[in-house]
């Protein structure tokens, strides 16, 4: 049970299914997984502004057993969960999360500075939560106490907080036969989604100029591009770029990066424009670092 001085989070799953005192199990689950993961992330985002080292965004989440606990209620589902570790810096990324929602939610919701105050793994994680809910048809109410604090701080992520999430995550622009070079650091299997456009699985590849891309592959692309991972890789699809979270491509063809020859590139380009350069490689390298 939860003790006098925890700081407690409060996940309760309301209407739609809930309302037969019922809900797939492997739904509450993912709902709970996703809050977690994020917590984390955020966590750790405030543990690193800190100057902490080793950030783990680890606050001890632990569910509150007995009448306190996982519990089913006439039209609800609800978990309380005691922030058990390092809970001052829990409940900053709680209460960001929390206040997050509350803006998603709000009928004038800001549209024109959204970019500015949302952070994007907070949408990316919502989103997951909301096909979840649109299947379930629930909505999903968030609050936390601390000792000392008078009035929880709630929210609740609704249908118009899932409406503005979806309109955020829509695409600004594509670009066809897009080409990007660089390192996978992440394969992740995704076969299940309500879009079929979103079937088959994902990597995060991160490109020789420093930014981060979601690769979206199709199942049968697992063959190529398992081998790949870590390696320099030459990625060819359809470019998706979006408002708040990282830009996409769709992969259409995946290689090993060739080593590239630069001293045979830049003397074919020489070769092209001898009365541009009129020097080799090797002299103009020593003219610009001041050698005879």
């Amino acid at each position: 049970m939860a003790k006098t001085g925890d700081t407690l989070f409060t996940v309760k799953l309301e209407k739609g299914l809930a309302d037969r005192k019922r809900l797939p199990l492997h739904h509450v689950i993912s709902v709970l997984d996703e809050l977690r993961q994020l917590i984390t992330e955020i966590g750790k985002q405030l543990q690193r502004r800190k100057g902490l080292a080793n950030a783990t965004g680890d606050f001890g989440l632990e569910l509150v057993a007995g009448e306190r606990g996982l519990a089913f209620h006439p039209g609800s589902v609800q978990a309380n969960i005691a922030v058990t570790e390092r809970p001052g810096t829990g409940f900053k990324a709680i209460q960001s999360v929390i206040e997050t929602v509350g803006l998603l939610d709000r009928e004038d919701f800001p549209e024109a500075s959204a970019d500015q105050q949302i952070d994007q793994h907070i949408i990316r994680r919502l989103s997951r939560i909301a096909r979840i809910q649109r299947s379930d048809r629930t909505q999903m109410h968030l609050s936390i106490s601390r000792p000392g604090q008078r009035k929880p701080l709630s929210a609740t992520f609704g249908s118009n907080a899932i409406a503005v999430v979806r309109s955020l995550q829509a695409p600004t622009f594509n670009v066809e036969d897009t080409v990007l070079y660089g390192k996978i650091y992440q394969l992740m299997d995704k076969t299940s989604s309500d879009d079929d456009d979103e079937k088959g699985f994902w990597g995060e590849l991160r490109t020789d100029t420093g930014e981060t891309w979601r690769i979206q592959f199709r199942p049968e692309d697992a063959e190529t591009a398992t081998p790949l991972f870590r390696k320099q890789v030459k990625v060819t699809g359809l470019a998706v770029y979006y408002r708040l979270v990282h830009p996409k491509i769709v992969c259409k063809a995946i290689e090993l990066d060739r080593d590239r020859d630069l001293e045979k590139a830049f003397d074919e380009l020489y070769g092209c424009n001898k009365e541009v350069y009129k020097a080799d490689l090797g002299t103009i390298l020593r003219a610009i670092h001041g050698e005879d």
